[in-house]
């Protein structure tokens, strides 16, 4: 029987469907739902013909979506992901909103982790803890992270993404190792670290600051981004640096900005959260604060690492 308008499936044929195309089997989808394999395949036959059309296509063993099916499993994700955030909140029996946040660990800290207390101070109703991960939070299946902040280009589907700071990234080291520098082309010799092997963003500097040569010392010395700032800071390297993951260390001297030759940075820190979830005051909040915090920090500092001169 082919659903009426504002009738709904059946929520037992959804979260079965959900597995199946989730896992592209169903006999891991019976697994996991510790069911036999025959009972999926009937929940699957019966939402099919509930919504008129077929969600999967079977090539033998195989299973892949359809277009259809597609768009539906993206639907039913982000509806199943509501309930599950509901359920938590309501049956832990919370008495304040939570708002867990997913932050890269550099960024945790070397920036938020010295500010948070201004955001608890502005809204003491609100639950706030931070987890430092380098994953990408799927929000359609995540029930304890609320919202991210992500490095990248803001074009992430599924996701609400908003700029919080429109930054700069220029070279940084300590003052002993920056007497030593002269001109840009002095950093050749210098090892130069970078924060993710698949962004190449020292040779474009080099060519913005009029240097012919390809830098070649360009290392990774850790995953975490932290510890080759720390690694500058004692003199072990030169790191390209984002101005608002460094303005706190510039302005007390831990590091210096050798020559002041900024240029605005292709990938940005976003605020993104579940698009369903965009009208929600706590959201809002957290991200009107991140801006206005980013803005703060980095205020008045081009007099210290100069004015931007193009984008990357």
């Amino acid at each position: 029987m082919i659903l009426k308008r504002r009738d709904l499936p059946s929520l037992n044929a959804v979260r079965v469907f959900e597995a199946a195309a989730r896992l592209g089997n169903f006999s891991r989808a019976a697994e996991e739902l510790n069911v036999t394999q025959s009972a999926v395949s009937r929940q699957v036959q019966r939402l099919e013909q509930q919504v008129g059309e077929a969600l999967f296509v079977r090539h033998g063993p195989r299973l892949a979506l359809t277009a259809t099916g597609r768009e539906y499993l993206a639907v039913v994700q982000q509806g199943l992901a509501v309930i599950r955030r509901g359920t938590a909140r309501l049956f832990r029996g919370e008495q304040q909103p939570r708002l867990t946040l997913s932050v890269l660990p550099s960024l945790v800290a070397r920036w938020l982790v010295l500010r948070v207390a201004d955001f608890e101070r502005r809204h003491p109703n609100v639950a706030l803890r931070l987890s430092a991960s380098y994953e990408l939070v799927d929000f359609r299946l995540a029930t304890d992270i609320d919202a991210a902040i992500r490095l990248g280009r803001g074009a992430w589907p599924g996701v609400e993404a908003e700029l919080v700071l429109d930054d700069v990234m220029f070279p940084v080291c300590s003052p002993q190792l920056a007497r030593t520098l002269r001109e840009p082309a002095d950093l050749l010799r210098e090892r130069l670290l970078i924060e993710d092997p698949h962004w190449d963003f020292w040779t474009p500097w080099a060519e913005a600051a009029g240097i012919s040569a390809v830098p070649e010392r360009v290392s990774r010395l850790s995953d975490d981004f932290n510890v080759q700032l720390q690694a500058a800071t004692l003199g072990h390297g030169v790191a390209l640096a984002r101005g608002m993951l460094v303005a706190d260390d510039l302005r007390a001297g831990r590091l210096v900005c050798p020559f002041k030759l900024p240029l605005r940075a292709p990938v940005q820190y976003y605020f993104v959260y579940p698009p369903e979830r965009r009208d929600e005051p706590t959201l809002a909040a957290m991200s009107a604060w991140l801006r206005a915090q980013a803005a703060e920090t980095v205020a008045g500092m081009e007099a210290i690492w100069g004015t931007p001169q193009s984008r990357l």
